[in-house]
């Protein structure tokens, strides 16, 4: 296991944040963010020094993506829900007098 420096952790390179930082940009917890990663969802990480590093191009990026999707009319969002189903009454039909 690799020791922490007494300094603490260094930081990333210039125009990247660590995954910490990533998620919180995002709006998003850490674990949601590694499940985005593993499914191929959200920005590209990449390693450093042994830890993921996330590119603020990439975030800001995502961040826009989601917006526009959020803001899409709702023709363009109309396959995302079946349509309504015709009610069927409950009730049992009446005898005829």
């Amino acid at each position: 296991m690799p020791r922490i420096p007494k300094e603490g952790r260094q930081p990333p390179p210039d125009g990247y944040v660590w995954s910490d930082e990533a998620a919180r940009l995002l709006r998003l917890s850490r674990r949601t963010l590694w499940n985005y990663r593993h499914l191929g969802k959200g920005p590209k990480a990449t390693r450093y020094r042994g830890q993921l590093i996330y590119s603020l191009a990439d975030i800001e990026a995502h961040n826009k993506a989601e917006l526009e999707q959020a803001l899409a009319s709702d023709e363009d969002r109309a396959h995302e829900s079946r349509p309504a189903e015709p009610r069927i009454s409950r009730k049992p039909a009446r005898a005829a007098a």
